[in-house]
């Protein structure tokens, strides 16, 4: 492992952004988040992303070192030409967070559930100066690939990557990949899936944290495309109140959930503090207080 560690460390660059697409790149990170911004920066990347034969390019985001495919992968072609436009509320929520509990003197516990290429991960670590402790949890094999090369580009970074999907009972499920985009992934049970589909360990997210000894979560972000019931559900139903997380970011697919996870949050105490056209950002209130009926609404990320 040590010696992959070091080849992704010194590979990183090998895949150099030319002087158009460094130009292009410039440009875009530039722009405002409005609906002109967004506009002019899906305009320009085609620019560069219709020209990238390698389909990868190695930059910095948030001063993080990473290999980013913009062909294949929304996440990843966002944070590549609009960093700046990235999941805003969700990150500028986040800040606020570790921005707290680096203060005080701990380090910040961040559980990135469907990591993807770990850029939520890598967020945090960057901001919390690497005084942090985060699992990022990916199940699909080429995205874990991808998310393993930015952790290596970046040594010394507290990220623990777990290949695994998360669920209500230990056992195995499918992979269905979306073809357009990898972030699309999402898992199956096994009698529905594909004879010929790719299968990966499945256990509840209580059993993982327990193996790796985390017994306090600062925030917890969830993108499992639609599974997100079925993880947390059973989480909020067996984990003490010390293990709730403080700030939960969680992907809103309610139309796929065998239940009312948002109910079940305004019980455990969770108040919903704004939301998206994807998230909805919530936060635990020792007392109990329910969510709102009237949530904000966020200007939407560009994707």
């Amino acid at each position: 492992m040590r010696a992959e560690r070091v080849s992704a460390a010194a590979d990183h660059g090998a895949l150099a952004p030319g002087r158009l697409d460094r130009t292009v790149i410039g440009i875009t990170r530039r722009l405002p988040n409005s609906y002109f911004g967004r506009k002019l920066a899906m305009l320009l990347r085609r620019i560069v992303t219709m020209r990238l034969a390698d389909g990868a390019l190695d930059v910095d985001v948030w001063g993080m070192r990473v290999r980013l495919h913009p062909r294949d992968n929304r996440c990843e072609k966002a944070a590549l030409f609009t960093p700046q436009m990235y999941d805003p509320a969700e990150l500028a929520a986040l800040a606020g967070e570790i921005d707290q509990v680096t203060a005080a003197g701990r380090p910040f516990t961040f559980i990135d559930i469907g990591a993807n290429v770990g850029l939520f991960s890598l967020f945090v670590a960057a901001r919390a100066r690497r005084n942090a402790r985060i699992v990022a949890i990916e199940p699909e094999a080429g995205n874990f690939e991808r998310l393993a090369f930015n952790l290596a580009a970046n040594p010394g970074l507290p990220i623990r990557p777990i290949r695994v999907a998360l669920g209500d009972r230990e056992g195995e499920v499918a992979i269905e990949k979306d073809p357009q985009d990898r972030g699309g992934t999402r898992t199956r049970s096994l009698d529905r899936a594909a004879a010929n589909a790719a299968r990966v360990a499945c256990r509840p997210l209580l059993h993982v944290l327990a193996e790796v000894g985390i017994d306090a979560i600062d925030a917890l972000k969830i993108d499992v495309e639609g599974a997100e019931y079925s993880i947390l559900a059973p989480f909020f139903r067996d984990a003490p109140p010390a293990l709730w997380p403080r700030l939960l970011v969680i992907e809103d697919t309610r139309t796929l959930w065998p239940g009312d996870l948002f109910a079940l949050m305004a019980e455990k105490g969770y108040r919903v503090e704004a939301r998206n056209r994807q998230n909805v950002i919530l936060h635990y209130e020792t007392m109990g207080t329910a969510a709102a009926t009237s949530i904000p609404l966020l200007a939407t990320e560009q994707r």
